[in-house]
């Protein structure tokens, strides 16, 4: 099964009539067991595509659709949001039941797996916490295991990391990869770090400033199992210096716009 989207675009109204065409024309596929990451400058539209393919914004044109799928079979989708977005109210445990809730599991196994997938982000013991008791990155642990307990077909990923400090992000880095290992889900993930983009995904899409267009879609070649190897240092820093110049002018004339993301 693989994500399609084909010929996607947005354009969103105002009160008073006035467009703004946040994406145009995408056309992109992420294959079985691809992590793709989305880069571009801001207000490029990033975040607005992976609201469109989660489904909680509507596309002005184009299509987004699972290739492939099982006749009477719904594809499953995870999200992990920027701001880890759990309930306050809800122990540690029962934000990661959450996604089973609403799929139906009943409460003996949807306890059972949200256990067992907060021993796979390492916070075994932590099951009866609440959020504001756990540090910035335990609390994006609990995002995580809470999109993958529900063993999505597709996992989206919104900046997941960037509210982090920069030794908890490379950590976090290191801990999302081995996770993504076990599991490997086709992942969509936008993040405004390259660097982070480039060590992490099989394929960086690049997107222009708005209307987001996908200019260039560059494959990360070096297996990710020897990225962190020092031989392979100087090719990763090709790539990230690749995009950058790709994006370099976008960005900086929407650094001057003050442009803000969507």
């Amino acid at each position: 099964m693989r994500l399609v989207l084909e010929a996607l675009s947005k354009v969103y109204r105002d009160k008073a009539g006035q467009e703004t065409t946040a994406l145009a024309d995408i056309h992109l596929v992420v294959e079985e067991e691809e992590f793709v990451a989305i880069v571009g400058p801001s207000g490029c539209g990033k975040s607005t595509l992976l609201s469109i393919v989660a489904g909680l914004t509507e596309a002005t044109s184009g299509s987004v659709y699972f290739d492939g799928v099982l006749p009477g079979r719904t594809p499953r989708i995870g999200m992990v949001f920027q701001d880890h977005a759990l309930f306050p109210w809800r122990t540690v445990q029962k934000n990661v039941e959450f996604g089973l809730e609403q799929v139906g599991v009943g409460k003996l196994e949807r306890a059972r797996r949200a256990r067992e997938g907060l021993r796979k982000v390492g916070l075994q013991g932590f099951e009866d916490k609440y959020p504001h008791q756990l540090s910035g990155g335990m609390r994006q642990r609990v995002g995580i295991a809470r999109a993958l307990v529900i063993e999505p077909d597709l996992l989206l990923m919104d900046e997941p990391l960037s509210a982090l400090d920069a030794q908890v992000r490379l950590l976090m880095q290191d801990e999302l990869m081995q996770l993504w290992d076990s599991v490997r889900q086709k992942t969509l993930y936008v993040t405004h770090n390259i660097d982070e983009a480039v060590a992490l995904a099989d394929r960086v899409v690049v997107l222009s400033r708005r209307p987001g267009r996908i200019v260039k879609v560059i494959p990360i070649d070096v297996p990710r199992a020897l990225r962190k190897q020092h031989a392979h240092q100087v090719r990763l820093m090709e790539y990230a210096e690749e995009i950058w110049q790709t994006i370099r002018r976008d960005a900086e004339a929407a650094f001057m716009e003050g442009v803000e993301d969507r």
